[in-house]
């Protein structure tokens, strides 16, 4: 494990919380023991662990399962994961992991603790949506872990491909309102293959009965500015205005 005083200077160069770091550090680990559950990483979490190692920070792990599992094997399979992720790099999980199912998938929550030693522990959500309630259109990526700390993770993650995260970004945009999807398809755009993402975005909204509906997304632009800043604040080292980001990602998806 690192020592705490470079999460310390981590924090305070991308001026971030130190609960940032910690739970960025430590998402590597689980990663890297995820590995054999045949799963594909994707979302904005896939997007910095894969493709752009000084993205912005993510709280959440999303994955698709590439096979079928039911919830008791799934849970004992993440347990197993966490108790060797725990033995390699010293981190403090907590032994207690708890699953939920619900229409899409899976949810569990692993908490632990780096530099706190009492107190609530901090919390890494995994999202797992079942494999037969996402098509994936373009061919898996299986990537390095870009990991940005002084002890190496020699590890890779299977991933969607960037073009793919982002097509699942634009049909967010229509599903519900959270402004990581409106920087992510802002600031993405100029590294997507776009021929790509046009090909499959149809696909992706047909999928889950998504309208693209700009005058929708018009109407939601106070409701996006408004939790622009608390969403954000805490995943960047300096928050872009919304204005223009609204802006750009209105021409994109106009």
């Amino acid at each position: 494990m690192i020592p705490s005083i470079e999460i310390r200077e981590k924090a305070r160069e991308n001026s971030i919380p130190l609960t940032t770091i910690e739970r960025d550090y430590t998402q590597n680990w689980i990663l890297k023991y995820l590995f054999p559950l045949n799963m594909a990483l994707k979302g904005g979490t896939g997007i910095k662990k894969a493709y752009i190692g000084d993205y912005r920070f993510s709280d959440d792990l999303d994955f698709t399962l590439l096979e079928k599992r039911d919830e008791h094997e799934l849970l004992n399979l993440i347990k197993k994961s966490i108790i060797n992720a725990k033995e390699e790099s010293g981190i403090n999980f907590h032994d207690n992991i708890e699953i939920e199912e619900n229409i899409n998938g899976f949810e569990l929550d692993v908490y632990f603790r780096i530099l706190r030693e009492s107190g609530s522990h901090i919390k890494i959500k995994l999202d797992i949506t079942k494999f037969q309630e996402e098509k994936i259109f373009l061919p898996l990526q299986t990537r390095d872990i870009l990991h940005l700390y002084s002890d190496k993770i020699d590890a890779t993650v299977k991933v969607y491909a960037l073009e793919e995260i982002y097509a699942e970004k634009i049909r967010a945009l229509f599903e519900r309102t959270r402004p990581r999807d409106l920087y992510d398809v802002c600031f993405l755009y100029e590294r997507v293959d776009k021929e790509k993402v046009l090909h499959i975005l149809q696909k992706k909204c047909d999928l889950k009965g998504v309208r693209i509906d700009i005058q929708s997304l018009i109407n939601r632009k106070d409701d996006f500015a408004n939790a622009w800043e608390s969403s954000l604040k805490n995943q960047l080292k300096k928050l872009p205005d919304f204005e223009k980001a609204f802006d750009t990602v209105m021409e994109i998806v106009g």
